[in-house]
């Protein structure tokens, strides 16, 4: 028998939207094809900070916590009497969400972890629950992103699966999305379809990409599943949501990779993207082969440098750029980050995605955490405000020196390090203060899977 089924949930005093019952339909119906158990999860959170200012206003803190765990338990109890069909049962937990989260999925060894995120709202803000994210960068399960919608679906929602698109790059690591999808979907009555897809790049032979997604997909057919496949042209990440949308995609497929070394794992760049950019559910499979790669001691990427991997001559831009045209370079480039650089070439500092995210932070001497975006503390009403201010603010205003850089001559193994150590997903390499380039976590992957993994386009050549 599969493992539980894990769909974390809040109660609705606390998740009045109910964004993480949106998830509630899908884990169920996978519980279902899988003859498993579904668990709803709920981590209470109690801060050391929370804590100690409990204590100070003369709280029974210990009491106080349980009542809130036996409140927690009451509320996921009314909603698993809502669900039918399935084995079902409620886990409330205490802790840090995220690492919660993912610990219980281990020692539950969940087949899969399914959770909700928040939709993309506005230019560049690309919104995902904190938790949900978190828990995509640590855990070792595929995981199951059901965008949020309105209305939320009832527990009991019927869910339908196929086609699958599974986009392709060429890579056995892009392939292990496949038997991902099979493992957790390929049972139950509900006959399940693939559909294979690439996006070309420029000056790639649409043939040789026919014979590989046809040589692909004989494959798949001959395991019993009916499978299709396409070509698209286009900016990657919009061009797979799009085929996806045509297609009714019931959710797409698809590999991150990164490392685990400490127990951290860095969410692939395009399917990152892709989860910015659908509607449709993105099940998010992390192929084995990079995290043993990364998790081993380097040897033949001790051969390899910044130099080696690195964008060079990146695009930048100067401290007068307003964020509204930082935002457009990063959606129309796709691209992460964007540093700043001054009239003679010198770094001055980084934009990144996530700092166009409203992101909570400590409140100086207080037991509190709030909003705060482009360096403002905000309530729910000045996060719009902040927002249509930005279009006007400058680059250099809002930019951050980066966490950390790297010359030319840094080892990929020291540039992996760092991110990890760092929680960074681009270094600057500068030379004498100057940026000549930037290593993302894409550009690691790349390198270790060139060394790590025998692409399928060479097991099967034209």
């Amino acid at each position: 028998m599969a493992g539980p089924v894990v769909v974390p949930v809040l109660p609705t005093y606390l998740d009045p939207e109910r964004v993480t019952h949106c998830a509630i339909p899908f884990g169920r119906a996978i519980a279902q094809r899988l003859g498993s158990e579904l668990v709803l999860l709920s981590i209470v959170e109690v801060t050391e900070s929370l804590r100690s200012y409990l204590e100070a206003e003369g709280e029974q803190v210990e009491q106080l916590v349980q009542r809130w765990l036996e409140q927690r338990r009451a509320s996921l109890e009314r909603l698993r009497n809502a669900i039918s069909d399935v084995s079902c049962r409620i886990e409330v937990r205490l802790g840090e969400p995220a690492k919660e989260i993912v610990a219980y999925a281990d020692t539950s060894q969940a087949a899969v972890i399914v959770m909700s995120s928040h939709g993309r709202l506005g230019v560049a803000r690309l919104l995902v629950g904190s938790v949900t994210f978190s828990v995509m960068q640590r855990a070792r399960q595929p995981a199951l992103v059901v965008r949020a919608r309105v209305p939320v679906p009832a527990p009991n929602a019927s869910v339908t699966f196929s086609p699958v698109l599974v986009p392709l790059d060429g890579s056995a690591l892009a392939e292990e999305a496949i038997d991902t999808a099979l493992d957790l979907l390929g049972q139950g009555s509900e006959p399940l379809q693939l559909h294979l897809f690439h996006v070309l790049a420029e000056e790639e032979d649409p043939a040789r990409w026919e014979r590989y997604l046809e040589a692909v997909a004989q494959r798949v057919r001959a395991r019993g599943y009916p499978t299709s496949w396409s070509l698209g042209s286009g900016p990657v990440a919009e061009t797979i949501a799009a085929e996806a949308a045509a297609r009714q995609a019931g959710l797409i497929a698809m590999g991150t990779h990164g490392m685990s070394g400490i127990r951290r794992v860095l969410l692939g760049s395009t399917a990152e993207h892709v989860l910015h950019a659908t509607t449709v559910p993105l099940l998010l499979h992390r192929p084995q082969a990079v995290r043993q790669a990364l998790e081993e001691p380097a040897t033949a990427n001790e051969t390899l440098r910044a130099r080696d991997i690195m964008t060079p001559d990146p695009v930048t831009v100067g401290p007068d750029a307003t964020l509204e045209q930082v935002a457009q370079i990063m959606l129309d480039r796709q691209i992460g980050a964007v540093p700043v650089v001054d009239a003679d070439g010198r770094l001055l500092g980084l934009i990144r995605e996530e700092d166009f995210l409203a992101q909570e932070k400590p409140i100086p001497f207080a037991a509190f955490r709030a909003p705060q975006l482009f360096g403002h503390w905000l309530n729910a009403e000045g996060i719009e405000r902040i927002y249509a201010e930005a279009r006007t603010m400058k680059a250099g205003d809002v930019a951050q020196a980066p966490a950390v850089t790297v010359t030319e001559d840094t080892p990929l193994s020291r540039i992996a390090q760092l991110m990890v150590e760092r929680d960074v997903r681009h270094i600057p390499v500068v030379r004498d203060g100057k940026l000549v380039g930037i290593v993302t976590r894409h550009d690691v992957l790349k390198a270790v899977a060139r060394q790590r993994s025998t692409s399928a386009m060479t097991a099967h050549p034209s």
